[in-house]
């Protein structure tokens, strides 16, 4: 994975998926402490405002050996029209990485659209931090968190995500990300949401495509009652309707906001053990109560710091330096060795 751009789930293999995850797992337990980003420089471009990809990124880094930078679109000469074309080129003499978060909500997809743009011009890896389309990084903590849960029956429990109300429109990067994941994982999700807020077509069609490769079990319904019950996970994200918009938008998400909500009596119809997942920002009272996102069952301050150990083992995959033992860089960049990441990992 050495020098690769990251842009969506499926820039990943499932072994490569897996192996990421075991070296998140060395790294957050302490056993690898290896300055995988000693001499590096990371450039953090972030469009929108962010909390926890920007500090996770930020302390990643500074805990890998390496060093970051943080621009808002208003500090560079992209407020002046520069092209993302020469943005990506002259960055790309300075850094070693960039990591790129935007989107506009009002254009779907055109963030995406920039984030590639930049990755045909730079010469340094671009990592997608969230655009209109996905979200890797989050699903790469979301699948850390879940193997802490279920450990290798994973793939036999049953994730629901399902769509609730939210007085902000978001992207739906998360979902389309995590039904990538399940795909090449071989996972069984479940996809809850109401008429007009249908996923992607293309993703949803990708995913189908993986699933018959991998023996994964993809879900939709309509439902939110029925897709939680019997579950063993339960995860609650918004996100805008890709059919519907303006004020027809609008009236659609305002008149499901008692309905599509997770509640006490809504988790009880899950397993008895099932965690409650979110990956955040949301409000009390909107998305979820506050009952379920502060009770026992909420594993979602354990999604937040694992942000910080998946983009550890994510940037050290991509970036890592020969400070690990045998030479992280050097030996997986020529192909052979088991470099810092373990026999046949970091390929």
């Amino acid at each position: 994975m050495l020098g690769r751009h990251i842009l969506g789930m499926t820039d990943f293999s499932a072994d490569e998926l897996r192996s990421l995850l075991a070296l998140a797992d060395r790294m957050k337990s302490g056993e690898d402490t290896h300055a995988y980003l000693d001499g590096t420089d990371l450039g953090l471009l972030f469009h929108v405002p962010s909390t926890r990809t920007r500090v996770s990124f930020q302390v990643a880094a500074a805990q890998l050996g390496g060093r970051s930078y943080t621009y808002g679109p208003d500090e560079l000469r992209l407020a002046n029209n520069e092209t993302v074309e020469d943005t990506a080129r002259v960055l790309s003499r300075y850094l070693s990485a960039l990591v790129v978060r935007w989107y506009d909500m009002a254009d779907y997809g055109a963030g995406h659209r920039r984030l590639r743009t930049m990755t045909e011009h730079a010469s340094i890896p671009v990592i997608n931090a969230l655009d209109d389309e996905e979200h890797p990084c989050q699903v790469l903590a979301d699948l850390l968190t879940l193997r802490e849960r279920f450990g290798e029956r994973l793939p036999e429990r049953r994730v629901v995500y399902t769509w609730a109300y939210s007085s902000r429109q978001k992207t739906p990067g998360v979902l389309h990300s995590s039904l990538l994941a399940a795909a090449l994982l071989g996972h069984h999700v479940t996809f809850a949401h109401p008429p007009g807020f249908d996923l992607d077509e293309r993703y949803v069609k990708e995913a189908h495509s993986l699933a018959a490769a991998s023996g994964a079990r993809l879900d939709f319904c309509d439902d939110m009652a029925e897709a939680v019950r019997g579950a063993d996970a339960v995860y609650v994200q918004s996100w805008k309707s890709l059919q519907l918009t303006g004020q027809d938008e609008w009236q659609a998400r305002t008149r499901l906001a008692d309905r599509w909500r997770v509640t006490e009596p809504l988790m009880a119809l899950a397993a008895p053990d099932a965690p409650f997942l979110d990956c955040m920002p949301s409000n009390r009272g909107e998305e979820m109560d506050a009952e379920v996102k502060d009770g026992p069952r909420s594993l979602i301050l354990e999604q937040a710091e694992n942000r910080l150990h998946a983009q550890k083992a994510l940037l050290a995959m991509v970036l890592g330096s020969t400070s690990g033992p045998g030479g992280a860089g050097a030996s997986t960049a020529a192909g052979g060795g088991a470099g810092a990441f373990g026999e046949g990992e970091g390929r």
